[in-house]
C-alpha cells in the first residue's frame, strides 16, 4: 500500500472553490491549498478543516497522493515543470489543455474536468456537475473515477480533443450567452429598466431550447429578415453594442435565410 496520504489542491478560485468543498464532504483529507495570493488560499483552507494554505511552490508536500492543479490553462504547465518529479497523481481540472502537460510532475496523470460555470459565493451540488475524466493509463483512469463517482452522478471518459470540444461548446452555450444579458442589461438600464423584466424570457428561451432544439426554438427579426427592425433597434445601443447585433443578426440571416440580407 502506497505510503502517500491526502490531496494537495493547487488553486483557490472559482473551480477549486467548489471542487476542494465536494471532496472534503466526500471524505477526502485536502493536506494543502496553494494560492500565489494567500489569502485566496486561507479563505478556502478554512472551509476544509484542516487544510494548510500555502503561496509558496517549495511548500508543497512531496508525498501526497493526489495533486489537482485547479488554474489558469496557461499555467498548468509551469506549475507542473515547476513540481517536476514530485510522483503522485496529478490531475487537472481543464477543458481546453492535454493531459500530458502534467507529465513533468509525475508519471501519473490525469484530467478531473467539471463542465459547469463557477463563481465564489455562489453554491453548487456537485452531484448534478458532469465530470469528464482521462488519465495516461487504465489503472490511473479507475482511480480518477473513483474520486469523480465519490462527488458527481454524471461521469464519462473524454480524451483531450473530446474536452476541447465540450469546452468549445461551453463557452457558446454559457460564457458568450451571460456576455449578451449583460448587454441586454445595460440596454435596458439606459432606459431606466433592470434585466428582471427579461427573467421569464430567458427562462422560457432556454426551456424551448432544451425542449425542441435551439435551432427549431430560433425567433425574432433577424430569423425573419426584418431589416427594418433590426435597424431601428441599434439606435438605441452603443456602438460596440450596435457591431455585436448586426454580426449576430448576419449571421442568423445566414442560417435561416441565406437569401435575404440584412
Amino acid at each position: 500500500m502506497s505510503s502517500r496520504r491526502g490531496v494537495v489542491i493547487l488553486g483557490a478560485g472559482n473551480v477549486a472553490s467548489a471542487l476542494a468543498p465536494a471532496l472534503d464532504a466526500a471524505g477526502y483529507s485536502i493536506r494543502q491549498v496553494f494560492s500565489r495570493d494567500i489569502q485566496n488560499a486561507v479563505t478556502l483552507a478554512e472551509t476544509l478543516g484542516s487544510a494548510e494554505p500555502i503561496d509558496r511552490l517549495d511548500a508543497v508536500v512531496g508525498d501526497a497522493e493526489f495533486y489537482i492543479v485547479s488554474l489558469t490553462d496557461k499555467a498548468i504547465a509551469d506549475i507542473a515543470g515547476q513540481l517536476k518529479g514530485t510522483g503522485g497523481l496529478w490531475m487537472h481540472t481543464s477543458g481546453g489543455i492535454p493531459a500530458n502537460e502534467l507529465a513533468p510532475a509525475s508519471g501519473d496523470y490525469g484530467v478531473l474536468y467539471p463542465l459547469q460555470t463557477f463563481s465564489k459565493g455562489r453554491p453548487v451540488d456537485f452531484a448534478d456537475v458532469p465530470v469528464f475524466i482521462e488519465a495516461n493509463t487504465p489503472g490511473n483512469l479507475e482511480k480518477i473515477r473513483e474520486i469523480a463517482e465519490k462527488i458527481s452522478k454524471i461521469v464519462s471518459e473524454a480524451d483531450s480533443n473530446k474536452r476541447l470540444r465540450l469546452h468549445a461548446a461551453a463557452v457558446f452555450a454559457c460564457n458568450f450567452v451571460n456576455y449578451l444579458w449583460s448587454n441586454a442589461d445595460a440596454i435596458l438600464a439606459e432606459g431606466g429598466e433592470s434585466l428582471e423584466v427579461l427573467y421569464p424570457l430567458i427562462k422560457e428561451t432556454l426551456a424551448k431550447a432544451i425542449a425542441i432544439s435551439p435551432y427549431a426554438a430560433q425567433t425574432g427579426p433577424a430569423r425573419r429578415g426584418d431589416s427594418a427592425v433590426t435597424e431601428r433597434h441599434v439606435t438605441v445601443m452603443t456602438p460596440r453594442q450596435a457591431t455585436l447585433y448586426r454580426l449576430l443578426a448576419q449571421e442568423i440571416a445566414d442560417t435561416y435565410l441565406k437569401d435575404i440580407p440584412l
